[in-house]
């Protein structure tokens, strides 16, 4: 297994260094470890190169703006940097950006370890997931900006917090939904489901989650397929009652659900020919 690399971003837009991975990068008195206020992207490397590094970043810009985090340029030279140093084509990219101390500002690196385990089992195999309430409305994010729906920051309590209720519940993943009964996402995907052969997953623009980067990959896959989509709100019943359930995210790619509140699911044929052909983009 290939040993981790880091990379260092200059801020003054030098070139990046590549360091030990032990090597600490933050100080006490960083925002990112104090406040929360960082922003990050996780990127599939696969035939060794980082997979769609254009789409995700971009949506770190976004996050970056939506923290008020002056981001500073060299992120593609730093991601190839660490990527070109890791020992193996496939891996998990990992790209952070601090708001930093006060006094000195944003911080960025670039860490590269390898694809876990789980990960791959769950893409080849599924996984169990529970439906848990988010406790808000669907549209409230959406109007309510602080709220940071649809940003990748480094707040992740709530979401690790979700994940680990999940695994009490024995199973490996969760579904968010709404207060008014909408389905959202999930704590590190986007959720899709079909009914009647037909992809359905919800705008991140009108209920505030983030937008999939692989999701958006997937939607034009549909297209190469044939396989019918909308992108639409959807009720908490509908997805209950669906023929498939998918998770999609950038390492995991596309994961079957197999079992969802206890209701076994196969793994579909819809689900299953656009796991094959996200697979196959990674290295076209």
């Amino acid at each position: 297994m290939a040993a981790p690399v880091l990379a260092l971003l200059d801020p003054a837009g030098g070139e990046p260094v590549l360091a030990d991975a032990a090597t600490p990068v933050l100080r006490a008195d960083d925002l990112g470890v104090l406040r929360g206020e960082s922003v990050f992207e996780t990127i599939r490397v696969a035939g060794g190169r980082p997979a769609f590094l254009d789409a995700h970043l971009r949506r770190l810009a976004r996050s970056a703006q939506r923290l008020d985090i002056e981001l500073p340029g060299g992120w593609d030279t730093l991601a190839a940097t660490a990527v070109d140093a890791y020992d193996d084509a496939d891996g998990v990219l990992r790209l952070l950006c601090s708001k930093g101390p006060a006094d000195t500002g944003p911080v960025g690196f670039a860490l590269v370890t390898p694809v876990p385990a789980v990960t791959v089992q769950g893409r080849e195999q599924g996984v169990r997931a529970i439906t848990l309430t988010l406790g808000i409305p669907a549209g409230l994010r959406a109007t309510s900006p602080w709220l940071l729906g649809g940003v990748k920051s480094t707040s992740y309590a709530v979401n690790m917090a979700s994940l680990r209720h999940a695994a009490d519940e024995g199973a490996e993943d969760a579904i968010w939904l709404s207060t008014d009964g909408e389905v959202l996402e999930s704590p590190t995907s986007t959720v899709a489901w079909v009914s009647g052969g037909r992809l359905v997953t919800p705008p991140a623009g009108e209920v505030s989650i983030l937008p999939g980067t692989t999701m958006d990959v997937a939607l034009g896959l549909c297209d190469a397929l044939g396989t019918p989509y909308e992108v639409r709100r959807g009720t908490t019943e509908e997805l209950l009652a669906a023929q498939e359930v998918l998770l999609l995210s950038s390492v995991r790619g596309v994961a079957p659900v197999v079992q969802l509140d206890g209701r076994p699911l196969g793994i579909g044929p819809v689900t299953a020919a656009l796991r094959d052909a996200f697979e196959a983009a990674l290295v076209a």
